[in-house]
């Protein structure tokens, strides 16, 4: 019995040894295929290098990050070759040559290039082992974190530009509480010395004074409201069709008191003919050119200011071409770099009267951009500067204007009409009053809000163009006045006439009370309507 015993005992390991090692190779594979599954789940390869055998060894999972098949052998170099060439390239190169002579592990996050060619955000983690002081396996994890990298670095940008935002928010209040000093206290001084001034010439130099700084207030205030409808993308460009000869040419009789009186040359070379009209966006087209015509006038006190529109082809297509040249104080490098920042294009060699706010260029820049355009500058200290401006623009049929024009029969034309225009700007009043003439219509003039009140009660009106940004009492103040004394006549109008032609400052318009709402540089077209709209209402009253 005990020799059966132990002969079984014999037989029987054996067979239990068999079994064991059947369950132990069914267990083991079913822990790697566990484990492929895990690091495909968690977007998580392993890698192992052996640098005694010159191997390397990477997980399916690791491939698929890669983007290899999955027979792919990969070497050291081939490895390290995935990381996007440059910094990530060379910062795994130093990392994997420093944990292999110091035996330190890593953690790094870069950017890898695949064998598909996109390129992906992953994080590795590398341990060494060492043996007799020599680094003998590299081993370690490789993760996509593509996603997160991503999310992490767009929440980075836009708290980077939040700050930025919130920098240029900071700069502009601070910079208007500096600029609303000067012309508010010109404002004010001016004014309380006028009270007690009693010699007409000396009061009619200070009011002239009030009024300069009431125009750089309000110039202030302008460019506040642009600068901050661009940063926060409100800014809307409205195109129309409108004869640019007249639009230049009114730009530049604005400016010629201002450089007779300073004893400077104004040269204009208009390269079309009268009756040249595109479409584009009147108005932001107007404020690019006054503001470089007024810069150049402004900074020159000696020689020339010169401005050359014309009208080219170029690969088909049609471009605005403004130059606007100057002998005046001109700008170095450093100024020219700085020129197009908000806050930061003073003039180093110009007065603080002359340099401004630190907005107009930068407006003026971003209004040319976003009209697809380009602006570029010469400039050389004590020679002067040049701006060149380059349009888009599409060419309208000047025929279309002529062929809509406005008819007026010769009953209506033989009713009278008592008509006021209101503009703080002499020439806008000339302009306007030229095309009221041409009907028959001679109208009243008043050069800002207080002075139109003053006329209405006066004498009865029955249509007013009204200007709305004007010193003193601006346009929709007027209205309120106007209409709450009930100066107009039966069935009359007050007509908005602005460069401001947002749809808040229709809406402002509209709700002052204004019936209609026109904007600069307006039309023969425009006004021949609301003439015959105000004779067809004269009319049937008669």
């Amino acid at each position: 019995m005990d020799n059966f015993d132990e002969q079984s005992s014999r037989h029987n390991t054996p067979e239990r040894s068999i079994s064991d090692d059947l369950e132990g190779i069914t267990k083991d594979c079913s822990h790697n295929t566990l484990y492929e599954k895990l690091q495909s789940v968690a977007n998580i390869g392993t890698w192992a290098v052996d640098l005694e055998n010159s191997e390397i060894s990477w997980s399916s999972q690791t491939k698929a990050i890669h983007e290899v098949p999955s027979n792919y052998v990969p070497s050291l170099e081939t490895a390290i070759s995935f990381y996007k060439e440059g910094y990530d390239r060379n910062e795994i190169t130093r990392i994997v040559s420093h944990a292999i002579k110091t035996g330190e592990p890593w953690n790094a996050t870069l950017q890898l290039v695949t064998a598909k060619g996109n390129s992906v955000w992953i994080e590795t983690h590398g341990m060494v082992e060492m043996r007799n002081g020599k680094c003998v396996r590299l081993f370690g994890t490789f993760q996509n974190v593509d996603n997160s990298v991503k999310l992490r670095l767009e929440l980075e940008h836009e708290k980077r530009e939040a700050q930025r935002a919130s920098r240029q928010r900071g700069m502009l209040l601070s910079r208007i509480s500096h600029e609303l000093k000067t012309p508010l206290n010109g404002i004010t001084g001016m004014l309380q010395a006028i009270k007690f001034e009693a010699r007409d010439g000396i009061r009619q130099k200070k009011a002239d004074l009030a009024l300069h700084s009431a125009d750089r207030l309000l110039s202030l205030i302008n460019d506040v409201l642009d600068y901050t409808a661009i940063i926060n993308g409100e800014l809307t460009l409205k195109y129309s069709d409108f004869c640019i000869r007249s639009l230049v040419e009114d730009i530049v009789d604005a400016h010629k008191s201002t450089c007779k009186d300073k004893g400077i040359r104004l040269f204009a070379a208009l390269s079309f003919d009268d009756l040249t009209y595109i479409h584009g966006d009147a108005a932001r087209i107007s404020q690019v050119i006054t503001h470089l015509l007024s810069n150049a006038v402004k900074f020159t006190d000696t020689g020339f200011v010169s401005i050359h529109v014309s009208l080219k082809q170029r690969s088909g297509n049609h471009v605005l071409l403004v130059s606007v040249e100057d002998s005046g104080v001109g700008m170095g490098e450093s100024e020219l770099t700085n020129m197009f920042r908000p806050f930061e294009n003073d003039r180093l060699n110009a007065s603080e009267d002359l340099n401004g706010n630190g907005l107009g260029l930068s407006i003026i820049n971003q209004l040319v951009e976003r009209m697809n355009g380009e602006l570029d500058v010469r400039s050389t200290p004590g020679k002067g500067s040049c701006f060149d401006v380059t349009l888009p623009v599409e060419v309208a049929d000047a025929e279309v204007e002529q062929d809509n024009a406005v008819s007026i029969s010769s009953d209506l034309l033989g009713l009278p009409l008592n008509i006021l225009v209101v503009d703080d700007n002499d020439i806008n009043r000339l302009v306007l009053g030229s095309m009221l003439e041409k009907y028959g219509y001679v109208p009243d003039e008043a050069e800002n809000g207080e002075v139109a009140v003053q006329r209405a009660r006066e004498k009865q009106y029955d249509l007013v163009f009204m200007d709305y940004a004007m010193p003193l009492l601006d346009g929709v103040g007027a209205t309120h006045v106007i209409l709450q004394e009930q100066l107009l006549g039966r069935n009359g109008a007050i007509i908005a006439v602005t460069a401001n032609t947002s749809e808040d400052d229709k809406t402002i318009c509209l709700n002052a009370g204004m019936l209609d709402f026109l904007a600069k540089p307006i039309t023969g077209k425009d006004v021949a309507q609301q003439l015959k709209n105000m004779l067809l209402k004269k009319s049937t009253i008669a």
